[in-house]
């Protein structure tokens, strides 16, 4: 037996092997990488895979403090000030409510006017800032903000407006904190739209839906009698595709902004058939 011969073929059949290994290696990377887990795929990418449409995305905070505060306790003394109204301190002092005495129709019911009347009329009015308004109930609901940002369906942090069919501005109820403060170390925040991804994965924005907007705020984290905390929170607002009798609806999300977790706010989830404009 020719050993020399046989050891060249050796090396000739290994050489031949280690090549279509290697083949084999690089295709099933190349297609590896061609199909990439859905976990992996950029989250714009699959919003547009479902025609999801993004319309706006507020400014990312880099970090915000978590913040405590005290229920207001209101008094008469400092309730003076306000005119044509008559005023009651309720629920132990933590409640105003005022009617109003001097009625004068509005123009209409907009945004901005009922924004300047709770910043004119309301104890310390520019501290809110408008949520909501129902036509049909004749109600516009303010948040209280802190540093600029809202502090959402906090019962302790509102202004309830109601007018009549006459567009007169007839009453209103107000609770609010009292020294808002921050404290500990300001904490990274997830971005916007990992919010929104979050939304997704858990199955809350469905195929063909807008995100029509997210706003960083505060949700309540400790709801203690007197002083609560309240966590940076980032707001959804979702306008979902149409149903089977072609109406669309609206939903709202909210997600700690910390540790990214969907928070459990009764009100966050609410359905509501939009205006027609």
């Amino acid at each position: 037996m020719d050993w020399n011969k046989t050891k060249t073929i050796f090396i000739i059949v290994f050489s031949i092997l280690n090549v279509f290994l290697y083949t084999m290696y690089v295709n099933r990377y190349n297609e590896a990488k061609m199909i990439e887990p859905i976990g992996n795929t950029d989250i714009s990418t699959r919003l547009k895979d479902e025609n999801i449409t993004v319309k706006s995305s507020a400014v990312d905070g880099e970090s915000v403090s978590y913040i405590s505060g005290k229920v207001k306790q209101f008094t008469n003394k400092e309730l003076t000030s306000l005119q044509n109204q008559r005023i009651q301190i309720i629920n132990g002092g933590t409640e105003i409510q005022a009617k109003i005495t001097k009625l004068s129709s509005l123009p209409d019911i907009t945004d901005e006017l009922l924004s300047d009347f709770v910043r004119k009329q309301v104890y310390k009015g520019s501290s809110y800032k408008l949520w909501k308004v129902n036509k049909k109930d004749r109600e516009a609901i303010f948040f209280q903000i802190s540093n600029d940002y809202m502090i959402y369906y906090n019962q302790n942090a509102t202004v309830k407006v109601h007018w009549n069919d006459r567009l007169e501005i007839t009453d209103y109820e107000q609770k609010m904190f009292d020294s808002l403060k921050s404290f500990g170390e300001k904490s990274t925040l997830i971005k916007a739209q990992r919010a929104i991804e979050i939304i997704f994965d858990n199955g809350y924005l469905p195929a063909n839906s807008t995100v029509s907007k997210t706003q960083l705020g505060y949700s309540t984290l400790v709801p203690l009698t007197e002083t609560q905390v309240l966590c940076p929170t980032w707001y959804i607002h979702i306008i979902l595709p149409k149903d089977v009798n072609g109406e669309r609806k609206e939903a709202d999300y909210f997600v700690n902004a910390v540790d990214g977790t969907i928070v459990d706010i009764e009100q966050n989830v609410k359905g509501k058939e939009l205006e027609k404009q």
